[in-house]
C-alpha cells in the first residue's frame, strides 16, 4: 500500500487519525504505520478502515499496476471523471451521449484498467437506456399522454444517474450504475 493512500483518504473524509481509530477500531497506533508504510495490513484492518471512510478496500491495496506516482494518480482522478461528463454532455444531442464516451474509451482502455472499467460501465448505461429512449419516443408520438411522461422519466434517470457517477468518480468513490445491460462484459 502506498504510504499516503490511507492518509489521502481520511483527509478528504476529515477525520484525524484518533477520530478514524474511534470509528473502526483500530488503533491509533496502526493508523500512523499503515499511513507511513511502516507495515503492511492485515484485510481485515483495511476493510474495517475502508468501511469508515466509505470506500472500496481495494483502494487502500497496492495498486496491481504500481501507479503511486502522484502525477500518475492525478492524471487518473481527471481521466476518469471524463467519461461521466462527456456521456453528461452528449445527452443534448441523440447518440452522442454514447459516442463521446465511447471515443475516451478507446483511446484510454489501455492505459489503465480503471478506464477500461468507468467506460465500460458509463457505456453499459448509456446503451440501455438509449435502447429503451427510442421507443419511449415513438410511445409519445403515438399515444403522448404516456409516452411523454415515460420519456421524460428515462431522460431525468439517465441526468441524475450520470451526475451521481460523476461526483462519485470525482470522489473517489466506486460508481454504480443501476439497471445497466452488460453490452460490453466488465
Amino acid at each position: 500500500m502506498s504510504a499516503s493512500k490511507l492518509a489521502v483518504y481520511r483527509r478528504k473524509k476529515g477525520l484525524t487519525q484518533e477520530q478514524l481509530a474511534e470509528l473502526s477500531g483500530v488503533t491509533t497506533r496502526t493508523i500512523q504505520r499503515i499511513e507511513k508504510g511502516a507495515v503492511v495490513p492485515h484485510i481485515q484492518t483495511l476493510k474495517m478502515l475502508a468501511s469508515c471512510l466509505d470506500i472500496d478496500t481495494e483502494l487502500l491495496m497496492d495498486d496491481p499496476e504500481g501507479n503511486s506516482d502522484p502525477k500518475e494518480t492525478a492524471k487518473k482522478s481527471f481521466i476518469a471523471p471524463l467519461f461521466h461528463l462527456l456521456a453528461l454532455l452528449g445527452l443534448g444531442l441523440p447518440i452522442l451521449n454514447i459516442v463521446l464516451p465511447f471515443v475516451l474509451w478507446m483511446l484510454k482502455k489501455e492505459e489503465s484498467q480503471d478506464f477500461d472499467q468507468q467506460g465500460k460501465q458509463v457505456l453499459n448505461f448509456h446503451l440501455t437506456m438509449t435502447v429503451l429512449f427510442f421507443p419511449a419516443i415513438v410511445l409519445m408520438v403515438y399515444f403522448f399522454p404516456v409516452g411523454f411522461p415515460v420519456t421524460i422519466t428515462i431522460y431525468a434517470f439517465m441526468v441524475i444517474m450520470t451526475l451521481v457517477n460523476l461526483f462519485r468518480s470525482i470522489n473517489l468513490v466506486p460508481i454504480k450504475y443501476p439497471f445497466s445491460y452488460a453490452f460490453l462484459k466488465i
